[in-house]
């Protein structure tokens, strides 16, 4: 792989460590290998936030395909 290729996400999966607090492991296949991430509540919320931000961005096909429903 050349240096200005991006390396990209293949596989992603999460094993939760804890249920109080909140605490799971995420693991994210590359192209340059693992990233092995401890990620809290407030870490998950703010990454959802982010590519919920980033799929707003689609139209067309690239539009999101659901919805997202929250209670505040």
């Amino acid at each position: 792989m050349s240096e200005v290729e991006e390396n990209r996400l293949l596989d992603s999966e999460f094993q939760t460590i804890s249920s109080e607090p909140l605490i799971e492991r995420l693991n994210l296949e590359t192209d340059l290998g693992t990233i092995d991430l401890l990620v809290n509540k407030e870490a998950a919320e703010f990454i959802i936030s982010v590519l919920l931000e980033f799929l707003a961005e689609g139209a067309g096909e690239d539009a999101p395909k659901f919805m997202v429903h929250t209670e505040q």
